[in-house]
């Protein structure tokens, strides 16, 4: 069983526990990220509008919209923790990995001002391609969350390859309630399994004269209908269309990295797979909050190493991370659960 960190926490108010709305919009702008002392913002921010109220949707009313092979998912308490031989940090350089606007832009949509922005980012790296940056610095010093936190273990039993993960452990918050934490479960597992580290839903049979492979028995699923169901009930429709693009196209014009419904309602995809960050040694969260939307926006914290004396791991030497990646995390209310509208696996 893999056990992986998914940490995080919940901002509580007015006796509201992660209540939901029927909106699923976003915000134009992007909140500011945490900060051990909040920065003043570049312009004055109106009072947001009051999130509309909402009735959570128990973990069984939203089981009831999977398809016909559904997840069992069990609950026991988790606690904070960071990779096996990594201390943690006292404080740590808060970054971004790519930034597609202007250094300016970046700046005040981080909420930090320029001139501190400017002094972290003397020489920043540009992308010869799109025109944005690499690795911008938004806090030098910043103190990770430390938060309460509940393990999710997802269990697929009629999953037979031995390279899928039928039982896999995630760490939210504690205050989270049952269905928002299996979706976001769920939606770790279906990225780390079919999504990011690998692309495929395995075993699967491969079509040399096409080049793409169809899932067989034994996959998650094997019906384009049923992973349609199953996506939908996860993630937002926006989410589900970058992962589905419908009927396969009858020119053969078809790309990697999408689900396809093939002949038969089959599932059609490329395989692929891709390697990770060898320094990359935990992840934590910030706690979200509740937008005026009545959605739920917070901040995944990828820890890494980037010091010159890692050595990678093995060498009986207990390191700490110094650098966080920052990137947002969004849940959506509906009125059958949240969705995970935001989301990247660690970097």
């Amino acid at each position: 069983m893999r056990t992986r960190l998914v940490c995080l926490s919940l901002t509580l108010a007015a006796g509201l526990l992660l209540s939901a709305c029927t909106g699923s919009s976003q915000p134009e702008s992007t909140p500011a990220p945490p900060t051990a002392t909040p920065a003043p913002s570049l312009t004055p921010s109106p009072e947001p509008p009051p999130a509309p109220s909402y009735e959570p949707v128990s973990l069984d009313s939203w089981l009831a919209y999977m398809p016909e092979n559904t997840p069992d998912f069990s609950y026991a308490p988790g606690k904070l923790n960071v990779d096996e031989d990594v201390n943690w940090p006292e404080t740590v350089q808060l970054k971004i990995f790519y930034w597609p606007g202007t250094l300016e832009e970046a700046a005040q949509t981080y909420n930090v001002p320029w001139e501190t922005f400017q002094a972290m980012n003397p020489d920043p790296e540009k992308s010869d391609f799109s025109g944005g940056y690499y690795l911008l610095c938004l806090d030098e010093a910043y103190v990770l969350p430390e938060i309460e936190m509940q393990d999710v273990t997802i269990e697929t039993p009629w999953v037979a390859f031995t390279r899928t993960e039928t039982v896999d452990t995630y760490t939210v918050p504690a205050a989270l309630d049952e269905q928002a934490a299996a979706a976001l479960a769920a939606a770790y597992d279906f990225l780390y399994e079919h999504y990011g580290m690998h692309i495929g839903i395995d075993p699967s049979e491969y079509q040399e004269e096409e080049g793409y492979y169809i899932s067989s028995d034994g996959a998650l699923y094997t019906r384009y209908t049923d992973l349609e169901q199953y996506l939908g009930n996860i993630f937002s429709a926006d989410w589900c269309g970058k992962m589905l693009s419908g009927p396969l196209p009858t020119d053969g014009s078809w790309t990697f990295g999408t689900y396809y419904q093939g002949p038969d309602d089959s599932i059609v995809f490329g395989m692929s797979d891709r390697g990770g960050n060898i320094s990359h040694c935990g992840t934590v969260y910030t706690q979200p909050e509740l937008q005026p939307d009545g959605s739920l926006l917070f901040w995944q914290l990828s820890l890494n190493i980037e010091s010159e004396d890692f050595q990678g791991w093995g060498q009986d030497i207990v390191y700490t991370p110094d650098t966080a990646y920052l990137s947002p995390v969004r849940l959506i209310p509906t009125k059958t659960g949240w969705r995970v509208d935001e989301l990247s696996l660690p970097a």
